[in-house]
């Protein structure tokens, strides 16, 4: 056991140019093999994590445990700080600046130097140097230092969290002493302002409760940060509550609880009767930690949608948006928005691709441009650069509720409209000039309903959409001299009914099995593992992000099938927290939680399938576990590694449900990464885990 008084070190990449190979894989293992310098000797130590401000660190070196110390990597830590170092290999000293001081470090030299004056290391521990062998078989140097003496140096406190053999670093702790909604219509936007003693780190995340019948919630976690009961208030079950009184700017309330002791953590969960974006800022002037009800732009890129080359603009809320033109190009300003994309900052996408060349996106400096919005507007600008100049004829803009659509085109859907209702009924309506005769018919063999319309009664285009949304697979349209020729193919088990007017054609479509689920009440995270800015483990080819992600949607996709309420922890290419992906199941109390991971090892030779489990105490993880290995290496034929109890990994650990983590195949291995780039593995792979999943249930 580590106890609370132990000197913490810090592991550094200072010596080598940065290999990702591993990033931060080295969490999921019992151990890693690294060699001290000093010795010579190779040895296992157990790996750990590390967060700064409640983030997760990711490095190319694992964090570990060395007679009974803890060992982190300094250059990821010193980024994160936002702290410049140099490394002199010549003489293998450390130098970097903290508040008008040079701090000089030298490897095997127990005496630092800070502004000058020589200065014991804590305990006289020296900087040591120590390698570990990457997946390609390379032997990488790096620095270790101690922790106790960085952290005296910047400032910052320390917390060891045993359950999850994490390392937490943050400011000096803080207090939140109440909140308040800020209504004052004077300002652009509504503001939530939390009441606290001074700066604090935060991270926060949205649940998006309503796609599974529960609420919208903002979660914010002020890091390092103790709760104080507002005077004359009080909790209840912990937790202190603020109403908002008619739902004003669609909200319900806001509850506070202190969730950890160490280190300090106090959550705020605002309420949601209508999903709204937001920022998060520090206001100096009042002391105050202030949540801007603002919508933000969240994602950017181009689409086939409707057979045409469409610019998606993702926001977190139903957005206001102002399209213009000017000369070849299309802008479209996303008005009162935060752009979230590259952390708002000037960038421009290469698209080359039918008449877009590039698309690119902004905060707008409304003082570079002459634009007609007051000095107050907060406005992301998205320009759309084309090969000809365009008109206003050449392109459709609409928005879904969640995006923006910039259709390249004439509009391609003019009359022609289809929306998913819920998780079992969806709706396509076709609007009409008039009444009208018209044909229908329904193959049942191909699951497919072919109709003709008079092309005189509709104006549609011709356009090719594939859906597979488990209601409607898809559709076409088609023109001939005098008709519109609609084929919709519907998902398996899908029925419908038909029903028209002077001014439409309506069909209502339905998934019965779906519709009559006995899963329906049971919800089941899927944790596509990494993403963003961690990677995962690092192949030839791919990224275990990437697999991670496509395996999800996959069973995503397959537990829809069977009825079952799903809820993705992540969805795109994004970073969420670990501890975060954990706190999305326990709040939604979700029946199951999977984690899907792909695995790495330095002997390119290993391969094979294994899943892990938490407690070994708990039967139904266990049974979960060996419930989907059976049927994934039934299915794949792979290498059975079987099953194994993994109580420190902050997924399994940290979620109060039946959890597991499959780890699908080793990237590292030439073949089984082939195999995992295959659309067609890693369906089987997802029906695999589904019918594990059923199998349990049962």
């Amino acid at each position: 056991m580590i106890k609370k008084l132990l000197i913490f070190l810090l592991c550094a990449v200072l010596m080598v140019p940065a290999q990702t190979t591993f990033a931060s894989k080295y969490t999921e293992y019992a151990n890693v093999e690294l060699k001290d310098r000093a010795t010579g000797q190779f040895k296992l130590y157990e790996p750990i994590n590390v967060m700064n401000s409640g983030l997760d660190i990711f490095s190319d070196a694992p964090g570990i445990i060395m007679n009974g110390r803890a060992l982190l990597p300094v250059s990821a830590i010193l980024n994160e700080l936002g702290v410049a170092y140099q490394w002199d290999a010549a003489t293998e000293k450390i130098t970097f600046a903290i508040g008008g001081k040079n701090i000089v470090l030298q490897v095997d030299n127990a005496y630092a130097t800070i502004g000058g004056v020589k200065t014991a290391l804590p305990n006289l521990v020296s900087p040591k140097i120590m390698t570990y062998k990457s997946t390609s078989g390379d032997l990488i140097g790096r620095t270790y230092v101690p922790l106790a003496f960085i952290s005296d140096v910047l400032g910052l406190d320390i917390a060891w969290i045993e359950a999850t053999r994490t390392v937490a670093i943050n400011k000096k702790a803080q207090t939140l002493t109440g909140a308040y909604l800020d209504a004052d219509m004077k300002k652009q936007f509504p503001e939530i302002r939390l009441k606290v003693s001074g700066l604090v780190d935060t991270t926060s995340f949205v649940i998006g409760g309503a796609d599974v019948g529960e609420q919208d919630k903002i979660v914010v976690d002020l890091q390092n940060t103790a709760f104080k009961l507002p005077a004359g208030t009080s909790v209840k079950n912990g937790i202190w509550t603020y109403k908002i009184a008619d739902g004003i700017f669609g909200l319900d309330k806001i509850e506070i609880s202190q969730t950890n002791t160490k280190p300090l953590n106090t959550r705020v969960v605002v309420y949601q009767n209508e999903r709204r974006g937001h920022d998060i800022s520090y206001d100096a002037k009042t002391g105050e930690m202030v949540i801007k009800l603002i919508n933000t732009v969240n994602a950017v890129n181009v689409q086939q949608i409707f057979s045409t080359d469409t610019v998606v603009i993702g926001t977190s809320e139903s957005p206001m948006y102002n399209p213009q033109i000017n000369g070849d190009q299309i802008i479209v300003d996303v008005v009162s928005s935060y752009l979230k994309v590259n952390n708002g900052a000037y960038q421009v996408l290469p698209v080359n691709k039918g008449k877009i060349e590039t698309i690119s996106y902004q905060q707008l400096d409304k003082s570079k441009f002459g634009t007609d919005y007051a000095p107050t507007d907060v406005i992301t600008r998205v320009t759309i650069d084309l090969t000809e100049k365009v008109t206003y004829d050449d392109f459709y803009i609409e928005d879904s509720g969640s995006e923006v659509l910039v259709y390249i085109s004439n509009n391609p859907i003019n009359n022609f409209d289809y929306v998913k209702q819920s998780d079992e009924r969806g709706v396509m309506s076709i609007n009409l000039f008039g009444k009208t005769t018209y044909t229908s018919v329904y193959d049942a063999a191909s699951r497919k309903i072919t109709m003709e319309i008079p092309k005189d009664k509709t104006d549609l285009g011709n356009f090719e959409q594939s859906i597979n949304d488990l209601i409607i697979e898809k559709f076409v349209v088609s023109e001939t001299a005098s008709t519109y020729k609609i084929e919709a193919t519907l998902a398996e088990n899908t029925k419908y009914v038909e029903a028209a007017s002077s001014s439409a054609i309506v069909f209502n479509f339905t998934n019965t099995v779906i519709r009559d689920s006995v899963h329906k009440e049971t919800l089941i995270v899927i944790d596509a593992g990494h993403g963003g800015k961690d990677p995962g483990a690092v192949g030839t080819r791919t990224q275990e992000k990437i697999l991670t992600l496509k395996a999800a949607k996959m069973l995503e996709s397959e537990l829809q099938k069977q009825g079952f309420k799903v809820y993705m922890t992540r969805s795109t290419d994004e970073y969420v927290g670990l501890y975060d992906r954990a706190t999305m199941a326990n709040d939604l109390d979700a029946t199951l939680f999977v984690s899907i991971h792909i695995n790495a090892f330095t002997n390119p030779s290993v391969s094979g399938i294994e899943v892990f489990y938490g407690d070994e105490s708990l039967t139904s993880d266990k049974g979960l576990a060996k419930s989907i290995q059976t049927e994934l290496i039934k299915a794949l034929g792979a290498v059975d590694r079987d099953i194994d109890s993994k109580p420190l990994l902050i997924v399994l650990q940290e979620t109060k449900m039946t959890s597991v983590l499959a780890e699908l195949g080793f990237i590292s291995n030439p073949a089984e990464q082939e195999k995992m780039m295959s659309e067609a593995y890693l369906q089987k792979a997802a029906e695999a885990m589904s019918r594990g999943i059923i199998n349990f249930l049962k």
